[in-house]
């Protein structure tokens, strides 16, 4: 009997002793606060995401259609040229635009989603990053 009761009473303070020592995960609302944000965040990165991929294709764009006119003009000759330039235009201002649109599609998306989570309907959610 005496070892039951031993037994009983060693089994009970282990109980005890496991309970106090699990980590409480009170931590000031933090899970309830991050459930209650989810749908926030998920509309905050959509509007993100749908507002930069326009955005991005833009201004990814421009920027490829003036690399891609510098490196023909500077392939003719002289980048700074007028007859180069031209020519540059004409054959590789539009592979640029649209090689450059189409990496700010991915470019531009991927910021907006991306901000869009961190710091759901911001400003700097809904604007393209600046180099």
């Amino acid at each position: 009997m005496r070892n039951k009761l031993a037994s009983s009473l060693v089994l009970a303070m282990a109980l005890i002793g496991s309970v106090v020592a699990a980590p409480s995960y009170a931590d000031d609302d933090g899970m309830f606060k991050s459930i209650v944000q989810l749908p926030v965040r998920m509309l905050g990165s959509a509007a993100g995401g749908a507002i930069g991929m326009p955005e991005g294709a833009v201004k990814d764009g421009v920027k490829g259609c003036q690399m891609a006119t510098k490196w023909v003009a500077g392939k003719l000759g002289d980048e700074d040229g007028k007859y180069q330039t031209w020519a540059g235009m004409l054959f590789g201002g539009p592979v640029g635009l649209a090689g450059g649109g189409a990496y700010g599609v991915f470019d531009g998306g991927w910021h907006g989603m991306k901000t869009g989570w961190e710091k759901p309907f911001s400003k700097e959610s809904f604007t393209f990053k600046e180099e």
